[in-house]
């Protein structure tokens, strides 16, 4: 168990934008910060972080939490393993009490898996730096290829010696079970039940999750028979989904944010040989085929995706439909090739690093541009092989989201392939209109000049008699300014004294009691009911033990209230010589008139309900109601003077 002083000490050191900007770009926009949602698809940023409120929420999906519920949604933590992350992050210590067998017995598989992976990691760079083995064989492997002692400890590269089970017998002697060694992808157990290094005789490249905890291993054999697979990487666990991991990301998403591009490759050495010439904004998809997951990992921190070919004319053209993922997910896509027979790494080892960059540079194209080159060079003068081509082509162009990109596309594209826009536009509507019948979920045709449809009478707008709007300002206006003190605005004293300071929770506490009012909607009257509780004690309620608060549905709550979507620019004033009256500059006013207009939908209320008692009563209750509806038209005619209402009879 932690100590709860010891989880506070957590949430007290904990930074929402910096643990949320571990996983996402974000920019900087007035006291807040915008970028793309992790938790959904969208293309215009409409995730929000608050500093000063220590929360985050989504417009577009209505997620919403702190920074300890972001690690739990986003990297599938539990309440612990959050603490802990950010415990780590912020090296913050926390006493345990020593683990029974049994709590052993209950821990998480994520967090076993996790410490596997980590005391594998150290395990095998010891090996490689170490073991004479690893010396004589992995490190000298490495060496080889140029990359310097900094580089490969900077990718915590190693080594399992070839001894058969060398890994496992370590492993099983420290305590871990062979059930979830062989989750993590370090063992194979034979019939028997032994265990033998799955990695055996290989050099490992350590997978990181985006916080650069190692969540799996890519591992080569340094052999030269054809026959063993060049590579093995773990399997996929709790830990571990290959689609939506990149290699390289933890070590490159700084740099990815500040240059606004991401180059991509295929491989592990290609990742580190561009590291090494200088060029750290470089992930990998490790030799599988590119994901939409992955595409939507890297459009979270760069807009312009930038992929690095080798030579090879042959695997270019088998990689080109993964590509077209990128465009359908609106981001911008260029092509750099390398030489006959280079890769980015061989590349990156026989030219300097001010080379590299200007190739980079120099030589990037638009993918489009290029992928409808190297279709028309190989379908050469075959017509028949031209449009497949161009259909290929058109196909790539329909996916690109926004029409002015499409048309220009459209105009470049036309004057390369030698084909009328007309031409090109009219094959891809029909890409386009396929599309949409796709959407649908159905193959029926779709006409071209379909009929708008029916509209519909208009019908009758019910007029709203409930309070929750207002009783959702108010609780707002609670939470935000409760704890703030003004001059108390009912003091009887002499005009030429102070009137006391009186925080805007008890004003409203004593407003709202002189009228018996409570609120209607169950959720804001307990967290209201809460608030004066505590407040009656003497303790102090301010917003952050709602935005922190255990019971997630008051969280939720908390934050809804108290995250605008628009906020005012700080330099407004400056700029505009305008100066625009805010709600905490006028904190009294502000709840005496939403107290006000609480009142007025209630007295609203109250005579539609008199209106309907009054069809159905006798001649003498008729005179009652009448009388009460009487008594009640004054107090309404005087609100509406103070909210400004225009009161029609």
């Amino acid at each position: 168990m932690i100590a709860p002083q010891a989880i506070q000490q957590v949430k007290d050191a904990m930074r929402v934008d910096e643990v949320v900007g571990e996983f996402v770009a974000l920019k900087k926009k007035g006291p807040r910060f915008l970028g793309l949602c992790p938790f959904h698809n969208e293309k215009t940023p409409s995730f929000n972080v608050t500093p000063q409120l220590g929360i985050y929420k989504c417009f577009g999906c209505g997620e919403a939490g702190d920074a300890i519920t972001f690690l739990q949604k986003h990297e599938h933590l539990s309440y612990l393993e959050a603490i802990k992350w950010l415990a780590k992050r912020y090296q913050v210590e926390l006493p345990e009490e020593e683990a029974t067998p049994e709590q052993q017995l209950e821990q998480s598989e994520r967090e076993a898996l996790a410490v596997v992976q980590q005391w594998a990691l150290n395990w095998s760079v010891d090996q490689l730096w170490n073991s004479e083995e690893g010396k004589r064989i992995a490190l000298t492997y490495f060496q080889e290829r140029g990359f310097s002692d900094e580089t490969i400890k900077a990718f915590q590269l190693g080594y399992v010696p070839e001894q058969g089970s060398g890994f496992a017998s370590a492993a099983l002697a420290h305590g871990f079970s062979a059930e979830n060694l062989e989750k993590a992808g370090w063992i194979k157990r034979r019939e028997d039940g032994t265990a033998w290094d799955f990695f055996t005789g290989r050099v490992t490249f350590p997978i990181l999750g985006l916080s650069g905890q190692p969540i799996a291993f890519g591992a080569r054999t340094l052999k030269s028979d054809k026959k063993l697979p060049k590579y093995f990487n773990s399997p996929e666990s709790v830990l571990y989904n290959k689609s939506r991991s990149l290699y390289g990301v933890y070590q490159a998403k700084k740099s990815i944010v500040e240059q606004e591009l991401c180059y991509l490759v295929e491989g592990y050495t290609d990742v580190i040989g561009l590291h090494q010439a200088g060029i750290a904004n470089v992930v990998a998809s490790s030799g599988t085929s590119l994901t939409e997951e992955q595409v939507r990992l890297i459009k979270r921190y760069a807009p312009t995706v930038c992929i690095l070919y080798d030579g090879d004319a042959a695997g270019m053209k088998a990689s080109l439909r993964g590509i077209d993922l990128v465009l359908k997910e609106g981001l911008n896509v260029k092509v750099v090739t390398f030489p006959d027979g280079e890769d980015p790494d061989s590349y990156a080892r026989q030219h300097s690093s001010s080379e590299v960059l200007e190739h980079l540079s120099s030589s990037a194209q638009d993918f489009l541009v290029f992928k409808t080159g190297l279709l028309m060079a190989d379908s050469g003068d075959d017509p028949v092989k031209k449009a497949a081509a161009i259909h290929e082509i058109v196909e790539s162009m329909a996916l690109v989201p926004d029409q002015v990109l499409r048309s220009l596309y459209v105009q470049q594209c036309s004057r390369l392939l030698q084909i009328s826009e007309q031409a090109l536009i009219s094959e891809m509507n029909k890409v386009l209109r396929k599309q949409y019948r796709k959407k649908l979920g159905g193959e029926s045709y779709v006409p071209e000049d379909a009929l708008a449809p029916e509209q519909a009478p208009p019908q009758p707008v019910l007029e709203d008699l409930g309070t929750t709007p207002q009783e959702r300002d108010l609780l707002r206006l609670l939470l935000a300014y409760g704890h703030r003190r003004i001059p108390d605005p009912f003091d009887e004293e002499k005009e030429d004294t102070e009137p006391p300071l009186i925080s805007l929770a008890e004003l409203m506490f004593e407003m709202l009691a002189t009228d018996e009012i409570l609120f209607d909607d169950p959720l804001f009257r307990e967290i209201y009911l809460d608030y004066r509780h505590y407040r009656n004690l003497g303790q102090e309620r301010e917003s952050i033990h709602y935005l922190q608060h255990e019971n997630d549905t008051w969280q939720h709550m908390a934050i809804d209230l108290l995250t605008e979507r628009h906020v005012l620019s700080a330099n407004w004033k400056d700029r505009h010589k305008i100066h625009v009256k805010l709600e905490e500059e006028s904190l009294f006013n502000a709840l005496e008139e939403a107290i006000d207009i609480l009142k007025e939908r209630r007295l609203d209320r109250m005579l539609k309900e008199l209106d309907v008692k009054l069809e159905d009563a006798s001649f003498e209750d008729q005179l009652l109601i009448l009388a009460e509806k009487n008594n009640l038209l004054p107090v309404k005619l005087k609100l509406a003077k103070k909210t400004g209402r225009v009161i029609v009879s």
